[in-house]
């Protein structure tokens, strides 16, 4: 009997360390797994060090609550910065928080800018929502190709820019 609870404690505290030792390191794994605490945990000082992928998720984890509370604020921030590095993903996220005026003041103008640029860099979401705001009547042809413009500096492939007769008008 004794050398059954000595093998049962030596298992429990052999799992305990086991467990305890694989604790995950990769922040998307976690995050898969629905372990926010850790995702945050791991993927802070990476955007804090300008990794757009991880900013990216700092601004789902904030705009969610998983893992912190809910914050607009804060999401859009991390988006932001994602965003204008040329993060398609959080392009489109931006986007949405700017069109949708979650942290924000809604504008279609701006939403269509970062909808372009998640577009042209393969986020098909992206292209419904170019769409249902072209299809609003909120935003005229000529607002929708300077919005085109000024997304370009966004879009990391050259060759994915939006091209225009008017491109090189400084306005």
């Amino acid at each position: 009997m004794i050398k059954k609870t000595i093998f049962y404690v030596f298992l429990l505290v052999s799992i305990q360390q086991l467990t305890a030792c694989s604790k995950e390191t990769d922040p998307k794994k976690a995050f898969e797994k629905g372990d926010y605490e850790t995702a945050l945990t791991l993927w802070t000082p990476l955007a804090e060090n300008g990794d757009a992928d991880a900013q990216n998720y700092l601004g789902i984890l904030y705009y969610l609550g998983f893992g912190v509370e809910k914050d607009y604020k804060k999401a859009l921030g991390w988006y932001e910065k994602a965003a204008k590095a040329g993060n398609a993903d959080a392009q489109k996220n931006y986007g949405d928080m700017i069109n949708f005026g979650r942290g924000i003041q809604k504008d279609n103008y701006k939403a269509y800018k970062w909808y372009f640029a998640a577009s042209q860099q393969g986020n098909e979401k992206a292209v419904r929502q170019i769409e249902v705001i072209a299809a609003s009547g909120n935003l005229s042809p000529n607002q929708q190709m300077h919005a085109k413009i000024e997304a370009n500096e966004f879009i990391l492939d050259e060759s994915k820019r939006f091209m225009s007769h008017d491109t090189y008008i400084n306005k």
